[in-house]
């Protein structure tokens, strides 16, 4: 008789364990290796929360004192089949808690030609935006690397996860697994194993280069089966002078 509650206990734990699996948000590996990082300190102090005025949140990257690279699905309302108005974009610089430093209208919102919302597969390698700000970020900058991340290189993901929303977490113990290059048009795929999930959209895929952490590729989705996956922009270069334009 003795034995009942302990095996009781251990039917809870078991319990309590196969939830905890369950509930892990997609695309967190079961080693979550994430942890809570210092917002007012490089390189995290360039990572924003973005926000839409219908509820959207993601993640961005301040890349120039006016500009903030992330992922284009983030902005098209799948109820107008449409990308939203620049004017209705916010970016929170120092974001914990509900708290942020700074808060930013967008003035312009640039996104490839190419995406297209209604075939979010097919747009993969053109889910990349670039927002001008209303006003200096008044942040580092987090230089873009000039190609994407590859295997081999020390990486590391930042952003707002969909299980910690108001807290910036970065894995920092995670690689790339394989780059896939574009035939034709568009941007480079970066498989990596990094935690990310979403909520991460549009954070940075980090990659140390002389020391110094660089952009080495937009984080866009979820793939269970081939690792989260990071796009490395086609064309960015240009839209940055566009943009930078006085």
């Amino acid at each position: 008789m003795r034995r009942l509650p302990l095996l009781a206990l251990a039917l809870l734990l078991c319990a309590g364990l196969s939830s905890a699996q369950e509930i892990r948000a997609p695309g967190v590996a079961a080693d979550d290796s994430r942890q809570i990082v210092d917002i007012a300190t490089p390189p995290w102090n360039s990572v924003a929360r973005v926000q839409t005025n219908i509820g959207g949140k993601c993640t961005g990257t301040v890349i120039g004192p006016r500009l903030v690279l992330t992922a284009a699905h983030c902005f098209y309302n799948p109820r107008t089949r449409r990308l939203l108005e620049a004017g209705s974009l916010h970016v929170l610089l120092g974001y914990e808690r509900g708290d942020y430093k700074t808060h930013l209208t967008v003035d312009t919102l640039h996104v490839p030609p190419a995406y297209d919302g209604t075939r979010p597969g097919d747009s993969m390698r053109h889910d990349w935006a670039l927002l001008r700000l209303s006003g200096p970020a008044l942040v580092p900058v987090l230089a873009p690397a000039g190609r994407g991340a590859q295997p081999g290189d020390k990486v590391a993901v930042a952003g707002f996860s969909q299980d910690r929303v108001h807290l910036l977490m970065a894995d920092r113990d995670c690689a790339v697994k394989t780059q896939v290059r574009a035939e034709g048009a568009g941007g480079t795929l970066v498989f990596h194993d990094c935690s990310a999930s979403r909520g991460t959209s549009g954070g940075p895929l980090l990659v140390q280069i002389d020391g110094v952490w660089r952009v080495g590729g937009v984080n866009i989705a979820v793939t269970p089966k081939s690792g989260n996956l990071a796009l490395w922009p086609d064309g960015l270069d240009a839209a940055i002078a566009a943009l930078s334009k006085p």
